[in-house]
């Protein structure tokens, strides 16, 4: 089963209905992608359904050597238009087992090439986790599945790793499954390869705690 079975447009969340504008109406600065060594993620929600496929995230007339040439495919099934308007930070925000399909990597680059600052679900795809969170992309599930249909598509949230809550525009305070601190280093590291380098493990990094 594949998000087009589940999601009408971008910015639609799961079998809910919403405003039909899905620019966003307030933007903010956002951090780096990968960058949460601040406590704080902020970006515009884009919404998606249940079963969020890696063809559908990035389908495979898009895999190329060319970084420009990836970053276009980015959702561009269902709108060839998404990569002109998502900014660096955005979150992406999925119900259930997001990130279906196949285990290549190449959907995990194109959202590390747009930015995306992170992706929160009702659960995710074993091997997309695990893939997306060694490229330090975070990903994020909510702690009531429920309150997935409390996010806006288009709207500001705020995702907060110190309180391990999500803030949306309406000022709805949605709490979000913490992770260890293992995966947290591979986050503020940017990466799992990243976390062997000099700078972090000088920092305290995973393999020198014993």
């Amino acid at each position: 089963m594949s998000a087009e079975a589940t999601t009408s447009s971008p910015g639609a969340g799961p079998s809910r209905e919403r405003r039909d504008d899905t620019t966003p109406s307030l933007r903010a600065t956002p951090p780096h992608a990968q960058d949460t060594s601040a406590t704080d993620i902020v970006g515009q929600a884009w919404c998606f359904g249940d079963h969020v496929n890696t063809d559908v995230i990035h389908p495979p007339e898009f895999f190329s050597l060319d970084p420009e040439r990836v970053k276009v495919g980015l959702f561009h099934k269902l709108d060839p238009e998404l990569h002109k308007r998502f900014r660096p930070g955005d979150i992406i925000v999925g119900g259930r087992n997001f990130g279906c399909g196949s285990s290549r990597e190449t959907s995990i680059r194109c959202l590390k090439l747009n930015r995306v600052g992170a992706i929160v679900a009702i659960d995710f795809a074993r091997i997309f986790f695990r893939n997306a969170t060694n490229n330090g992309i975070p990903c994020l599930t909510f702690k009531n599945p429920f309150d997935v249909t409390h996010v806006w598509p288009g709207e500001r949230l705020r995702i907060s790793l110190a309180t391990w809550t999500l803030t949306t525009e309406c000022s709805d305070r949605i709490e979000i499954v913490p992770v260890s601190d293992f995966i947290l280093r591979i986050w503020r590291a940017g990466g799992l390869l990243e976390t062997l380098s000099p700078t972090h493990t000088a920092a305290g990094g995973p393999h020198q705690e014993r």
